[in-house]
């Protein structure tokens, strides 16, 4: 019982510090806490990295060397070190080998069956660190973090797909479309590299991610329908309009009117609108796919008018519910 109110006691002192960032001694309180059991020292570290404390860089590396003995026992399940190296990232900490190396950490526990590795952050937060080095070449960057891509953990070739679109480069669009092609049994790692290829280069992407609006493999569909949202591009649009009109399927014609919406391109949103002034059977839809860009007055006006145009209260008291700010 004292151990859980001495924890207690300091992760109280950290919220303290957390609303008091301009304390005399913080970076003493720090060090001291990273030095703590780990849930201790994972909220210093996720407060370090918040603050950008530059001057922790040393105390974070300490921690960090200090949680990789007898890990199970010193930082089950990584919170420590998953902390540690967020927060390094947070600080600008450059240095290629620190994260080469931390992209091949295992940490194998006891679980129901199969043992679970629980550094998969771990080697991800190292891939997005090793992404923005300004130390490491692009050569160096793209070998290590496609090694990644095939790490045998789907959570961390998620993570893998979206460092290779962190290092800027158009070298790693081939690495994605090959991975693409290539398939993986998880669709999420799929959607990271649609993702990833319409961050490193929509105009080009497009067309081989709207291929899958007609894939077999449903999730697959709605990975490419969310990317092609999030590319905010005509030829997006398009596309996902196109498909829209083909579907039958009511689940895919929703969530390809949700992606539409995240767009917020003219064309996107007229085709939205057009659907409410119509009062189509999926004019809720498209007023739902409106809602998240409620911010932009030009688009929320727009919507107004045209719910104000059916005549229908209900229609309007969605429309108050769902654009409230």
């Amino acid at each position: 019982m004292a151990k859980r109110s001495s924890l207690d006691d300091q992760l109280r002192r950290l919220a303290e510090l957390r609303d008091a960032p301009d304390s005399d001694d913080i970076e003493a309180q720090l060090e001291q806490a990273l030095r703590a059991p780990n849930i201790v020292a994972a909220e210093a570290a996720k407060l370090i990295g918040e603050l950008e404390l530059r001057s922790m860089e040393e105390p974070l590396l300490a921690a960090w060397h200090h949680f990789l003995e007898d890990p199970i026992k010193r930082d089950a399940g990584c919170t420590a070190k998953t902390a540690i190296i967020e927060a390094l990232n947070r600080i600008s900490f450059d240095d290629p080998d620190f994260y080469c190396t931390g992209m091949h950490y295992t940490q194998l526990e006891p679980a129901w069956g199969t043992p679970e590795d629980t550094a998969v952050n771990v080697r991800g937060g190292c891939a997005f660190g090793l992404a923005v080095s300004i130390v490491a070449t692009n050569t160096e960057k793209l070998i290590a973090i496609t090694d990644l891509l095939a790490d045998q953990c789907r959570v961390a070739r998620a993570h893998a797909a979206r460092a290779l679109a962190d290092t800027g480069r158009r070298e790693a669009i081939p690495i994605l479309r090959l991975k693409v092609h290539c398939g993986d049994s998880d669709p999420n790692v799929i959607g990271g590299c649609f993702a990833a290829l319409v961050q490193l280069d929509a105009e080009d992407s497009v067309s081989l991610i709207a291929g899958f609006l007609v894939s077999r493999n449903e999730d697959l569909m709605y990975e490419a329908a969310a990317a092609l949202g999030e590319a905010r591009h005509p030829k997006a649009v398009n596309a996902l309009i196109q498909a829209h009109r083909r579907s039958i399927d009511a689940d895919i014609r929703r969530a390809i009117l949700i992606s539409v919406g995240l767009s917020r391109e003219p064309r996107a949103v007229e085709y939205l609108v057009g659907l409410i002034e119509k009062q189509e059977a999926e004019s809720e839809i498209a007023l739902e796919a409106l809602s998240p860009s409620r911010f932009y007055p030009d688009i929320r006006d727009r919507t107004r008018v045209a719910v104000a145009a059916t005549g229908n209260t209900r229609f309007s008291a969605l429309f108050d519910e769902m654009f409230a700010v």
